[in-house]
């Protein structure tokens, strides 16, 4: 229903740009005709040049700058001033037309993101809401474009820098509306907008998604979500660059607060924004470059209120490295650290 209203109303602006471009052919074949009629009764009227210079002049002052002598004079006159009021009201109209048109194309999510080096969503379930409230935290810096892709009937968020495009997640010509050939990162959420909610089928969406977006940029940085743990193996023969396990984290963060208690709130403390520590990754600072680890335990906690936690090296984390381990130049640290704004060394 909604596409047919909205095919039914370009078919409406179609028409309007018809009848504004048969009234400008009236407008150019008038002159002629008052040219055939006036010329051998109108003193003003000596060539053709005269007769469109009649038009122009009746439009823009609403009155004839001749006087017109025949009958069939004054039936040109009536015409060109009918044809150049029908002309703006066409124009017009068919302008609205595509306006109201292309707003309400994009908010069935039924557009083209032409931007570039935005994060992807595929796919939507509640988690999304909580991804993006965290995207734009206001601890955030990295405030860049967020495009969700799923098949829903509205947008399912509305606000500045969100975009939408309904459509399949794991077909090819959506992926690309959605700009996947020049995002920088993709999230590949399990999808709850089709009718089957059974976890193999869910990953199984979420694996036709992920290859799909691997085929068409394999650059694109994607962290895919797994229902079931059992389905890790299939994943892992993607390229995604990371896998997040709903099951197995889940299972294992109930059985170390079991084990550890208060485990939940401080792993909590620091993956959510806005209060309290978070996790963040951050360039070496020049004057740590080489130096041990023990080293540079004490100048982050020192300088910087931070606390080093790990070592990026080759894209891969150190966890607690050894005290004594060097830390290269170009490698990044994970720290754990209440702002951001002070870890630009």
């Amino acid at each position: 229903m909604r596409r047919r209203s909205r095919n039914a109303g370009e078919r409406f602006s179609n028409r309007l740009l018809v009848a504004a471009g048969l009234a400008m052919l009236i407008l150019f074949v008038a002159p002629l005709f008052f040219y055939l009629v006036e010329r051998n009764r109108s003193d003003d009227v000596h060539n053709v040049g005269d007769a469109y210079g009649w038009v122009a002049r009746t439009l823009f002052e609403g009155t004839s700058p001749y006087k017109v002598r025949s009958q069939f004079g004054f039936l040109a006159y009536w015409t060109v001033r009918v044809a150049g009021v029908s002309v703006v009201a066409f124009t017009t109209g068919a302008i609205a037309s595509r306006f109201v048109a292309t707003v309400i194309k994009r908010g069935a999510g039924m557009g083209t993101y032409k931007g570039s080096d935005h994060l992807l969503i595929c796919g939507w379930s509640p988690k999304g809401f909580e991804i993006i409230r965290e995207l734009r935290a206001k601890e955030v810096e990295d405030r860049r474009d967020i495009v969700i892709l799923a098949d829903l009937e509205t947008a399912p968020m509305d606000e500045d820098g969100i975009a939408f495009i309904r459509g399949n997640p794991s077909n090819e010509t959506d992926l690309r509306r959605a700009g996947v050939d020049r995002v920088s990162t993709v999230i590949v959420l399990a999808d709850h907008s089709n009718v089957s909610d059974d976890p193999d089928d869910l990953d199984a969406r979420s694996l036709l998604t992920t290859l799909a977006i691997e085929f068409i940029n394999p650059d694109a940085y994607s962290c895919v979500e797994v229902v079931k743990s059992e389905n890790r193996p299939h994943f892992e023969r993607t390229r995604a660059d990371e896998l997040v396990v709903s099951a197995e984290l889940t299972g294992a963060l109930l059985a170390a607060s079991a084990r550890t208690h208060g485990l939940t709130a401080v792993i909590a403390d620091l993956l959510t924004h806005p209060e309290g520590q978070e996790l963040y990754r951050v360039p070496v600072p020049p004057e740590l470059v080489n130096q041990t680890v023990r080293h540079a335990l004490e100048q982050l906690k020192d300088m910087h209120e931070s606390l080093l936690v790990g070592v990026f090296e080759d894209g891969k984390c150190n966890v607690n490295p050894p005290s004594d381990t060097i830390i290269p130049e170009g490698a990044d640290l994970l720290v754990v650290r209440e702002r951001p704004l002070e870890l630009r060394f």
